[in-house]
């Protein structure tokens, strides 16, 4: 039988192995996902229309695309398209007409239209598609008095709530990638000769977006060489993953015990969250003393706030924050706005030997949540170590406890 050392150090070469892997290459960004529309559905829809010649001299690239994807899958007419006259190809956005039973305009996204045809997109990103009136937009493109042609264009990984409603309606769907293979298939022809510099670079970050979205429920979280380490290291992975979690009990226990402590109350007085909260590149266990509950909002507690660091003042590779949030019924309450001051007054804005956590000293130090109900309190704790982030959590759940629930005790100190 192994001992517990002997374990540690197989899991201790083990880490060694899984530090030694390359890091996979960051996905390659565009400027429509970090700066432009995201994957907001109307903003998405204006720069489509754009590329489907929606402004004039907007090149029709998109649309192009668009209509021999149609063809593809056999909803749009092959020698219809041939015929097609780009120049007197117009793109509309949220193109609407009066419906009288329902008495209000009803609008579809986008309205494609030349000399002799009409092709109605409506686009859904997130959304559901139950509730649109695809009758209406029905009756919009047969006003055109032309051949109707229509879709839904979305991710490839679209709802049944999209996908369902849509075929119910006679409206045939179009996934990104349908499109975005027409677009690639179609960029040396149309694009590339182009000499309009400028909307060739705009109109390739857009394809980029797209992809970046056509599966929204797909996510790439391995290389092939990191999947064979897993496969070959699963048992060693699933160790650590164990390990892992009996340490975050452990953090949990040591903070109740801390807090405990410092406000002179039993551990059972301390509820806590019954996981770990993942905030974003961090965790958090939230702690709340019972007799804050009875008070104000009720759900005043103090945070131990945890993530990945190589800062450490110890042999440590783990990071810790102090965070207190204060609630109340109330917006602006002037009992939180005192808090703060005090907060802000008697913080120290670096390390001092006499306080076992100090604040940033900028705007990260308080803040408020929820319509002005919740004040928030970050702090760090002066040794930069489990140990000192322990120490930390007492003494600013003590503090808080005399500052905002012991007022009349505090003011005679």
């Amino acid at each position: 039988m192994h001992s517990e050392s002997t374990d540690l150090a197989t899991l201790e070469r083990f880490f060694e192995k899984l530090a030694l892997l390359p890091k996979p290459p960051p996905p390659i960004p565009n400027l429509f996902t970090v700066a432009g529309p995201g994957q907001n559905e109307n903003r998405l829809s204006n720069l489509m229309a754009f590329f489907m010649g929606g402004y004039p001299g907007a090149p029709h690239w998109l649309a192009k695309a668009l209509l021999h994807a149609l063809v593809r899958s056999d909803e749009f007419d092959h020698e219809h398209l041939q015929q097609i006259d780009w120049e007197a190809v117009n793109t509309e956005r949220e193109a609407g007409s009066w419906n009288a039973e329902s008495e209000s305009t009803k609008r579809l996204d986008l309205v494609v239209s030349g000399n002799d045809f009409v092709l109605g997109i409506e686009h859904k990103v997130w959304a559901s598609a139950e509730n649109n009136p695809f009758y209406a937009y029905d009756d919009l493109l047969n006003s055109y008095g032309v051949k109707a042609y229509r879709c839904v264009l979305c991710p490839d990984d679209s709802k049944a709530s999209v996908q369902a409603p849509a075929k119910s309606a006679g409206w045939p769907t179009l996934s990104y990638s349908a499109l975005l293979a027409s677009a690639y298939e179609l960029y040396g022809q149309d694009v590339a000769p182009s000499s309009q510099t400028k909307w060739q670079i705009f109109y390739q970050e857009l394809l980029l977006h797209l992809s970046s979205i056509a599966h929204p429920t797909e996510e790439k979280t391995m290389t092939k060489d990191e999947l064979l380490f897993s496969l070959k290291h699963f048992n060693d992975l699933h160790e650590a993953s164990q390990r892992l979690e009996q340490f975050e009990l452990e953090l949990m226990v040591e903070g109740k015990s801390s807090i405990a402590a410092a406000l002179q109350i039993d551990i059972s007085e301390l509820s806590t969250n019954k996981k770990p909260e993942n905030w974003k590149q961090t965790r958090a266990w939230r702690f709340i003393p019972s007799a804050w509950s009875n008070s104000h909002g009720g759900a005043s507690q103090v945070c131990l706030v945890y993530y990945p660091s190589s800062e450490s003042e110890g042999d440590e590779s783990i990071g810790f924050e102090i965070r207190a949030y204060l609630e109340s019924q109330e917006s602006n309450d002037p009992w939180l706005k005192e808090i703060e001051q005090s907060f802000l007054k008697g913080t120290p804005a670096t390390k001092q030997p006499g306080c076992s956590w100090y604040r940033d000293g900028g705007d990260n130090d308080a803040w408020y949540e929820v319509k002005g109900r919740w004040l928030a309190l970050s702090v760090w704790p002066r040794e930069y170590t489990k140990v000192g982030a322990m120490k930390a959590l007492g003494d600013l759940a003590k503090w808080v406890n005399e500052c905002a629930f012991q007022p009349e005790t505090n003011k005679t100190r």
